[in-house]
């Protein structure tokens, strides 16, 4: 969903200066609410709405004590999304100002749902001394948005989090430049296009959360439906400036030009680059020292794969319900590392096309198929935590202690793993030549082992780290053992048993004795509160003690913080060597986790070269194979090659030819992203690009049908495809009539053979296409054999060459449960038509150029009347075994009667 669906659009996010309303036009987040309310003019309401002016596209958070507060159209919204009770200020007016509440401690958990559901949150937070008698100012401190999320633990450990800068010199022309930012571990990739359309494809591939991007981008009707489905902000020239860009990228980089990131002064790179970082340092007003570099990719590297093939293989979401068991990404993600399962996503969705890279990949894969070196491999990466996010938590210095602890922890792992591996050649340039185990050690030294996750409570270091600090806390113990004895001093000299010192916010350190005991209390005693059960005092002596604890703690306490502070200020200067570990370790942890795939589920190792085949052998779908089904999955060999490019694939439906399909191309993409495959042998020629067009679905939003979906996708693939792709195309032109489906499905089958050459299995139900293999001598007919018995079918699911000759689609409907006068008339039915067929001669010969039929068409067809049908039902439904001979007897002349009016009538 889009922002702009309840919020106003953003020009300059944090830009004061420059407030999206003027007071003689309201806003749109003031909801219903006049400009003139009184209850607006509040000094705390005005504070409200001039940081609300900072920010109006986003929900404002405003800090009141305990709770953040939401206020007009904000709390309308918020409410609505998160369920709270909206209620007012204000209720007897004519207008009341809406405003929902949550609690401070809970809005971590708020804060991911509204910014899934496609929102910016801005957080304004109190700033002094809430116990001075005063209104406290409250600044702006953060603002939350799908793109950039509130914090690294709150998202999911396996994905990305892209953030991605859209911009184009020239809408009409390009180029295209798409610049995408992970704020959570600081990875930035850019990649620019020369058609709006292969950049829209390509951000649909990266699924990113959020999309800023040029206005005038608005306008084309090409990205219409990529601005429908993620949330975005359009933003003016000056934000995507080249010049200023160019030195604001230098200037982060700390570099005096780009040339080593391949990026030049003119590039829309640049634009898109500096557009992303102002705007994150603009809504999370902190430090993006953690984004190190720009990589700069070509498509051309990775085989294209659109979103209709993503969602019909299945490949990161399941096509249908929520079962993610179903999908490739979970059959193949034994990772052990959040940063390996994030890769192992990027390889899917990306597959290769360069030959050297693939088979390196492959050979790493071969050397973790050992057993014993992938187990210890992989014990050691349970321990290992997220490198990557923790080092971008580092660099942004909001990484907490028990964190930084779990950082040390793991870069001392890491030693251990790459020794396993140093004598591998498959992983040269994996090994880094040194490790910072020294800063490592020095954090574990100090950070004790149940340091908390803040830094204002004290307890973050080992005692002995600091003698200032351990003199602080002995000096707090110690007080609070001299109280411990107060009491017990106290309870002898007033000789009430009873007696405790206790403490709370309000009074600090208190005795508190019970009503009964009260006569007993000396007179230097100093009445504090009277309880219905007990009385509570101070003593001079006391406070004294108090303010020994208070002093000595709070001084305990800020010491820490300091100490941490520089701690932490230290080891941020090693964020770019982890960021480089981190990288290393999850190439390994996925090589492991393929690997264990492969052993698991006995793939081979694909060969993979540069020719036209696809030479599989007892293939398998990786996926159904993996499922509890009544039947044994069959394998079967298919074989593509440079004289039998097309498959032309017949047989039923429900015998396979999808599943058939869909193995082959699962197949090579696994063996491009360098995995083992589901085969015994397989030899896989490169392709690079995929496309599947299986299944129906329709596009009601936009209006399209389910043919008109069909047509669109395959009007795609017909544009795009190139001799080098795989196609895999499934009942083309089902949509419409039987001759303009089979009219266009034919004109297609030829095309595909004629001008792309292209590598295809093309499964339908037109039996008269199979005649094509007569004219065109790179189509090879091939079947899902079945085998039929009295009218009934069973499936083999064996791949045949070769030709079916009928569909059985009346027997698969029998077999899916249609009623039995339904099949019947059904079977009619065809024979009629079957028949009329025959006799269209001239429309034969016009659609395919054939003879005329030869074949006899004067035969009649028998028809059945409806209430011949009617009484074979009732006999076959007769209950005869609960019936007595009387009853049968008297069954069969109701029947005969029902023959006898039935003849009589006619």
């Amino acid at each position: 969903m889009s922002t702009q669906s309840e919020i106003p659009e953003t020009q300059d996010l944090g830009d004061s200066s420059k407030p999206s309303a003027c007071e003689s036009s309201k806003p749109n987040w003031y909801g219903n609410v006049s400009l003139s309310n009184a209850a607006l003019r509040t000094p705390m309401m005005q504070q409200f709405i001039n940081i609300k002016r900072q920010v109006p596209d986003a929900l404002l958070l405003f800090r009141m004590g305990d709770f953040y507060e939401l206020f007009l159209n904000d709390a309308v919204v918020a409410g609505r999304v998160l369920d709270l009770n909206v209620t007012s200020r204000n209720k007897k007016d004519p207008e009341p100002v809406p405003m929902a509440g949550i609690p401070h401690h809970a809005v971590e958990g708020y804060l991911p749902r509204l910014a899934q559901a496609g929102f910016k949150v801005a957080i304004a937070e109190q700033m002094g001394d809430p116990s001075e008698k005063k209104m406290l100012e409250r600044q702006l401190t953060r603002i939350v948005t799908p793109g950039v999320p509130w914090d690294a633990d709150a998202l999911e450990s396996k994905e990305s989090y892209w953030l991605v800068g859209f911009f184009a010199k020239s809408v009409a022309k390009g180029p295209f430049s798409v610049v995408s930012l992970d704020v959570s571990t600081g990875e930035m990739i850019a990649v620019e296009f020369n058609k709006i359309e292969e950049a829209k494809a390509e951000i649909m591939r990266l699924q990113p959360r959020e999309i800023i991007a040029l206005n005038s981008l608005s306008k084309s009707e090409v990205l219409n439906s990529l601005f429908a489905k993620v949330p975005h902000s359009f933003y003016n020239k000056s934000w995507f400036d080249l010049d200023e860009g160019y030195q604001t990228l230098c200037q982060h980089f700390k570099v005096s030009n780009l040339n080593g990131f391949g990026v030049r002064a003119s590039d829309g790179i640049v634009g898109a680059a500096s557009a992303l970082l102002s705007y994150v340092r603009d809504v999370t007003f902190t430090d993006l020292s953690h984004v190190r570099s720009i990589q700069r990719y070509t498509v051309a590297a990775q085989m294209m794969i659109d979103e209709a093939t993503k969602m019909n293989l299945e490949i990161l979401q399941p096509q249908k319900g929520t079962n993610k068991q179903h999908t490739l990404i979970h059959l193949l993600d034994k990772t052990c590392t959040a940063m390996g399962g994030r890769l192992l996503r990027k390889w899917v969705s990306a597959p290769l096309v360069d030959l050297a890279r693939i088979q390196r990949r492959q050979d790493a894969v071969e050397v973790m198929l050992n057993d014993e070196l992938r187990f210890h491999v992989q014990g050691l990466l349970q321990s290992v935590y997220d490198l990557e996010r923790l080092s971008g938590k580092l660099a942004q210095m909001s990484i907490h202690p028990k964190a930084l602890r779990s950082l040390a922890q793991s870069i001392l792992l890491l030693p251990k793993i790459f020794t396993l591996l140093k004598d591998m050649d498959a992983f040269k340039g994996f090994i880094p030549d040194s490790v910072p185990t020294d800063m490592a050690e020095g954090l574990l030294a100090a950070i004790d082992e149940d340091a908390p996750i803040t830094i204002n409570e004290g307890g973050i270091f080992k005692n002995g780290h600091n003698a200032e600090l351990d003199d602080l806390r002995k000096l707090t113990n110690e007080v609070k053992m001299a109280i411990a004895e107060m009491e017990e001093a106290q309870r002898e000299a007033t000789g009430i048993a009873s007696l405790k010192i206790k403490h709370n916010r309000v009074f600090g350190y208190f005795l508190e004795v019970t009503t009964a005991n009260k006569d007993k209390v000396p007179e230097d005693w100093i009445r504090k509160q009277t309880l219905s059960n007990a009385e509570r005092y101070v003593t001079p002596s006391l406070k004294e003690f108090e303010e020994k604890i208070l002093t000595s703690g709070e001084r305990a306490k800020a010491l820490e913080q300091q100490l941490f502070c520089t701690l932490r200020e230290d080891a941020s200067q090693y964020v770019g060597e982890l960021q480089k570990l981190a990288q290393r370790i999850s190439y390994i942890d996925v090589f492991c986790s393929l690997a264990d795939v492969a052993i698991q589920n006995r793939y081979c190792r694909p060969t993979v070269d540069l020719s036209l085949n696809i030479s599989l052998r007892q293939s398998r779908h990786p996926i159904i194979e993996q499922l509890s089904m009544l039947e044994t999955f069959i394998p079967n060999d298919v074989q593509i090659d440079s004289n039998k490019r097309q498959i032309l694939l017949t047989g039923p439906n429900m015998s396979g030819k999808s599943t058939i399909m869909r193995q082959v191309a699962l197949t090579v993409l696994m063996s491009q992203m360098g995995s083992f495959v589901p085969a015994d042998s397989a030899h896989i020629g490169l392709c690079d690009t995929i496309f599947v067009r299986v299944g129906a679905s329709d596009d009601l939003a936009e209006g399209r049908s389910t043919f008109m979906v069909e047509m669109s996708e395959t009007a795609y693939i017909l544009n795009q495809a190139t001799e080098q792709s795989l196609l895999l195309l499934d009942e083309i032109g089902r949509g419409t009539s039987t001759y303009d489906g089979m009219s266009i499905a034919w004109a297609v089958a030829e095309a595909i053979h004629n001008k792309i050459k292209a590598r295809c299995i093309f499964a339908t139900h037109y039996h008269e296409l199979t005649r094509l293999n007569d004219t065109c001598k790179y189509i090879h007919n091939m079947h899902v054999a079945i085998q039929e018995d009295r009218g009934e079918i069973r499936f083999l699911r064996v791949l045949q060459d070769g030709a079916i000759g009928k569909s059985y689609g009346i027997q698969c409907a029998r077999l899916a449960g249609l009623p039995r006068t339904v099949i019947r008339r059904a079977t009619q039915i065809l024979k009629d038509l079957e028949v009329q067929a025959a006799h269209e001669k001239e429309v034969q010969l016009s659609l395919f150029g054939e003879e005329e039929f030869r074949e006899d068409s004067s035969e009649e067809i028998l028809t059945i009347p409806e209430y011949l049908v009617a009484m074979v039902d009732r006999l076959h439904d007769l209950p005869l075994d609960d019936h007595s001979p009387f009853e049968a007897l008297k069954e069969l002349y109701e029947l005969q009667n029902i023959i006898r009016e039935e003849r009589a009538s006619r």
